[in-house]
């Protein structure tokens, strides 16, 4: 992401802070930084990082949304392990930065607040995107109709490659038109990443014992605008709900991510999982 800075763009900060502008506009929020080599002490593993990822949550932490404290500088980083936490890769393929978060979140998120089952339909929203990909080849994996919302053919086309059974294309198709003529019965499980106007219509296209999983609202990521965000027009916080399913994530379940991780590397080495990498990104 880097290859057109020069040594002058890398600023030094001994605590690693690199966050120096606070804005949704991640490119302007963040510096490279240079700071000093931490030898590991007794019982520690020092970890050389090969590659990185920078994924929505960053852009809501730069942005000021939660998880900061609200004064510059500060570190954008959240991703991370104690010594107790490291698993070994079979190598050094890139693809393997989409365990955390994207990978864990489409699988624990799919398993036990979806509760997916053979049969269910589920829609996923943002489809095409870094969880989204993953959560329309997992729903598959788990023998459901997988319905994938995104704004391009060339996109669609991808989804198609990656399993998907019907591909809603909503700058061209009227979301609720499709879902009252193609799925009378509603939808079993909606994965909601986008909120605004969307979130209302697949909230009432939800079948009986549906379940919605709602996972941001990329709709407002870009916006300044911080009080647009937070209510969103529905008359609840939004980025709380966000902060809970971290705390969710986090808490509830962070005994199942070994598990899940192990599952992730195994479908990445055997290609049952394909993850993209594409610019610019779907």
């Amino acid at each position: 992401h880097h290859r057109d800075l020069k040594p002058d763009n890398i600023l030094i900060d001994r605590n690693g802070r690199n966050v120096f502008k606070m804005t949704a506009n991640f490119r302007e929020a963040v510096k490279i930084v240079d700071t000093p080599l931490v030898l590991p002490g007794a019982d520690q593993v020092r970890v050389r990082v090969v590659y990185a990822g920078a994924n929505a949550a960053d852009v809501n932490v730069t942005a000021g949304r939660y998880m900061v404290g609200g004064t510059v500088p500060f570190d954008c980083g959240l991703d991370y392990a104690t010594e107790r936490e490291l698993t070994p890769v079979p190598s050094l393929n890139p693809a393997f930065t989409s365990i955390l978060p994207t990978g864990l979140t489409a699988y624990i998120g799919l398993d036990e607040a979806g509760r997916i089952e053979i049969g269910d339909k589920v829609l996923i929203t943002a489809s095409a995107g870094g969880t989204g990909h993953i959560a329309v080849q997992y729903a598959k994996q788990k023998g459901c109709f997988v319905i994938g919302m995104t704004s391009s053919g060339e996109k669609a086309k991808v989804l198609k490659g990656l399993g998907a059974d019907r591909v809603i294309n909503y700058k061209t198709e009227n979301l609720d038109e499709v879902l009252t003529n193609e799925f009378p019965k509603g939808i079993d499980v909606v994965w909601e990443t986008i909120g605004g106007q969307v979130l209302e219509t697949l909230f009432n296209h939800l079948a009986p014992k549906g379940r919605l999983v709602v996972l941001g609202f990329t709709d407002s990521y870009k916006s300044e605008n911080v009080k647009e965000v937070l209510r969103h027009g529905y008359g609840f916080h939004w980025v709380d709900l966000c902060k809970n399913r971290y705390s969710e994530y986090n808490n509830g379940y962070f005994d199942l991510a070994p598990k899940y991780v192990k599952q992730l590397i195994d479908d990445i080495e055997t290609k049952k999982l394909r993850i993209l990498r594409l610019t610019p990104p779907l």
